[in-house]
């Protein structure tokens, strides 16, 4: 898929379920770009300026704790009553991209109706 926004700002998005491939995501930008490996459960990212081609790499959290930490946040989300950290509006913008792609494509789950 490629995206664009209101701001002319443009993403790729691709997906394979017959091959394996890395889960990686690049997020490109003018002086260059971070790469995040894994994602999205990933505990390293790397930021690269493409000039001068210096590479540093950030860590954080375990990966192997990736779920615990999404349960850690909505657990807090509840308990605080501040949904803000929840990101739904972010997750219904997904979503519908999503079932446009699916309807552009005809693809239904089964049972589904539109």
């Amino acid at each position: 898929m490629l995206l664009q926004n209101d701001l002319g700002q443009m993403a790729t998005v691709a997906l394979s379920m017959h091959s394996k491939q890395p889960k990686r995501t690049m997020i490109s930008l003018e002086k260059g770009y971070i790469e995040i490996m894994e994602y999205p459960r990933a505990d390293k990212a790397s930021i690269v300026d493409a000039a001068a081609g210096d590479r540093r790499e950030i860590c954080a959290g375990q990966a192997a704790n990736a779920l615990y930490y999404e349960m850690e946040d909505m657990e807090d989300a509840i308990l605080s009553g501040n949904d803000s950290i929840m990101r739904l509006a972010q997750t219904k913008d997904v979503m519908d991209i999503m079932t446009k792609v699916r309807k552009d494509w005809n693809l239904k789950y089964p049972g589904e109706v539109w």
